[in-house]
């Protein structure tokens, strides 16, 4: 054999065993890639799956379907809904019979169909309900329920202007809260919601809260429901029944709220009248103890004049007394000398007529021859 055959040979070894090396790597190529594609036909099967089971449900969670009506149904329990009004003015004023209600004017980007400017989808004197759209920590709340006063309606790219009236009377406390919400949406470029329905109770709207914000936006009192509520009953038994809050129905709470305050204002103005009579009477009652106090005063002086001048008719009498005693004392010591004096001169008097007697005898006795 030459040495080109050899050559050749040599060659031809190494080229069968480079073919042999890219045909291994071929097939491990192909087996690597029937290997990806059974498992994405398995990956596609189960997305398959999922995709259904997201679509229709599987007996233990709704699906795309299921949940678009429930969504539907919410929606139409919800009523319409607007966000993002934003205040562009308020005007506090004062009603006929003195309590304070409010204006507001918000443009609601959403009102009016586009292209139908005179198309007017918010009647006037319909209700709405107003929501502060800012985090409950910076100050959102419920504003209130309002009177639709005006509307002017969407004019091209200018969004509809809306007058809103509150229904309501407010307190001083509730007319400060609607000014400073004005004054942060306006600050804060955050808006307003509208709703023409008050938003329902459900078990699942405060689901899964932390306690914190809870404490942040219900009062103490009803905190520990709204945590307590759809957990076991025992903590320590997570089979026990789960507690269910009582729901509520948050327009007749307001409504009843409203009623309740207006009695307790009507009761504050009646005790306040009241207040007032008790005050006028008590003022006579002061102004009569004033003249009693006076006439009391003059009669302690009457009184103090009357005892000076009934003790110095007792000295007077005690020295009258004494000089009574005095000339009694005279006076009987006087009948007493006078007694003797009589006595004496009656004695006086028998001797003169004895002796009279005597002398008579005697001159007679003379006178007789």
């Amino acid at each position: 054999m030459s040495i080109w055959n050899k050559i050749l040979v040599c060659l031809i070894l190494v080229a069968s065993l480079a073919m042999w090396y890219l045909g291994m790597r071929a097939l491990a190529t192909h087996r690597a890639w029937r290997d990806a594609e059974k498992k994405l036909q398995t990956q596609l099967a189960q997305l398959e799956a999922e995709r259904k089971t997201i679509r229709e449900g599987d007996g233990t969670r709704m699906g795309l379907r299921q949940l678009k009506v429930e969504l539907a149904k919410y929606v139409m329990q919800r009523g319409r809904v607007w966000y993002n009004c934003h205040p562009m003015q308020m005007a506090a004023n004062k009603a006929p019979d003195g309590s304070d209600f409010v204006q507001i004017s918000l443009s609601f980007d959403t009102l009016g169909l586009g292209g139908i400017p005179d198309v007017q989808q918010l009647p006037v004197d319909s209700q709405l309900y107003l929501f502060d759209e800012r985090p409950v920590a910076d100050g959102g709340r419920y504003l209130g329920k309002f009177r639709v006063a005006a509307v002017a309606p969407r004019q091209g790219d200018q969004a509809a202007q809306v007058v809103l009236e509150s229904v309501s009377m407010l307190t001083p406390r509730e007319l400060q809260i609607i000014q400073r919400a004005v004054q942060g949406a306006q600050a804060s470029e955050t808006g307003f919601t509208a709703a023409e329905l008050l938003p329902s109770d459900d078990h699942e709207i405060f689901a899964g809260i932390p306690r914190e914000e809870l404490e942040k936006m219900l009062p103490p009192s009803v905190v520990e429901e709204y945590v307590k509520d759809g957990k076991p009953t025992d903590p320590n038994n997570p089979q026990s029944p789960p507690f269910e809050r009582k729901l509520r129905d948050y327009e007749w709470a307001i409504s009843y709220l409203h009623y309740r305050r207006a009695t307790m204002i009507d009761a504050i103005a009646s005790a306040n009248t009241d207040l007032q009579a008790l005050k006028f009477s008590r003022a006579d009652a002061d102004r009569e103890i004033q003249a009693r106090e006076a006439e009391i005063a003059q009669l302690k002086q009457d009184r103090d004049r009357a005892v000076a001048e009934r003790d110095a008719v007792t000295e007077q009498l005690r020295l009258v007394d004494e000089c009574l005693a005095r000339v009694a004392a005279r006076r009987d010591a006087l009948i007493q000398e006078n007694r003797q004096v009589a006595l004496e001169i009656a004695r006086l008097q028998a001797k003169a007529i004895e002796l009279i007697d005597q002398r008579t005898r005697a001159m007679a006795q003379t006178a007789t021859p």
